[in-house]
């Protein structure tokens, strides 16, 4: 395993614990900013791509997939969609660390991801459509 793969798998390992020592320590703004990090990161990462290999592009290619000028244009479009999406989604997680603790745990625990799931739901539909197409 690489130093950057265990240093991923690190940090993977310790969020349960940062979370866990932040809960313990009722330090419930820390608490309720963690979905608030883990979205920038996210958005950081997709948004940065789009400078260089378009992330979704790279999922694809590491799937196997030979990808033509066509190909690689949608992959691109799909990391806009993802970029946009978690825009929207940081603001409103931003948002719900000053909501009530329901209104925090209600988005970031359950609409957020079944709003994530539709996202990859739909786009796997319609790439079904485009590679017909």
């Amino acid at each position: 395993m690489t130093s950057s793969r265990i240093s991923i798998v690190a940090r993977i390992a310790l969020t349960p614990l940062v979370v866990l020592a932040l809960y313990l320590l009722k330090a419930n703004i820390w608490f309720r900013l963690y979905p608030v990090l883990m979205v920038a990161v996210a958005l950081a990462v997709f948004a940065f791509s789009l400078w260089r290999t378009p992330l979704v592009e790279v999922f694809a290619r590491r799937m196997g997939e030979t990808l033509d000028a066509r190909g690689v244009a949608y992959c691109r479009r799909v990391t806009v969609v993802w970029t946009v999406f978690l825009s929207m989604h940081l603001v409103v997680t931003f948002w719900t660390v000053f909501a009530s603790y329901e209104t925090w745990a209600l988005y970031n625990g359950v609409l957020a991801y079944l709003m994530m799931g539709a996202l990859f739901a739909g786009e796997w539909l319609f790439r079904r459509r485009f590679r017909r197409g």
